[in-house]
């Protein structure tokens, strides 16, 4: 027994540090930055390039997440108009949302923090983005609440 206390006294700072820097599925940004830096390490690659380039289709990857995230939003009637924010979303190369970071911008409609994070959990739970890359990718940009914008075909 004392073998087994002294064993956990040796590794709890190890897995004290380790919990520190895990990172959730949603987070702020801003909250853990080695975290967050370890995930820009791993998720190295661009939703651009994982559209192989084509800029019509990575912005057309978005714009249908942004679709998705209202089209969530209304089907557990949560109101998203007049959020606008910034994301980093970092996805499996299967399409699936790894980790979303985001953070309200200042000309946002206020919203609580615990209920952007539960909807984001829920939103991620649910999506996969139509697309599958040979490794992880990521995108950082901001978004407008209600999604507004269409492709045209010129």
């Amino acid at each position: 027994m004392k073998k087994v206390m002294l064993s956990l006294l040796l590794v709890l700072p190890f897995l004290v540090k380790a919990q520190e820097n895990a990172i959730p599925k949603v987070f702020m940004l801003g909250e853990n930055e080695q975290a967050y830096e370890q995930l820009t390490r791993q998720y190295t690659k661009s939703l651009l390039e994982a559209s192989n380039m084509d800029i019509e289709a990575a912005f057309d990857h978005w714009l249908d997440m942004m679709k998705a995230m209202d089209a969530y939003a209304a089907k557990i009637n949560y109101d998203l108009k007049g959020v606008r924010i910034w994301f980093h979303v970092f996805w499996s190369p299967e399409g699936k949302i790894d980790h979303i970071g985001y953070l309200l911008r200042q000309d946002s409609r206020n919203v609580k923090t615990d209920e952007i994070r539960a909807f984001l959990l829920g939103f991620i739970k649910q999506y996969q983005l139509p697309l599958k890359s040979d490794q992880p990718f990521n995108h950082y940009t901001g978004a407008t609440f209600p999604t507004l914008v269409e492709r045209t075909n010129n």
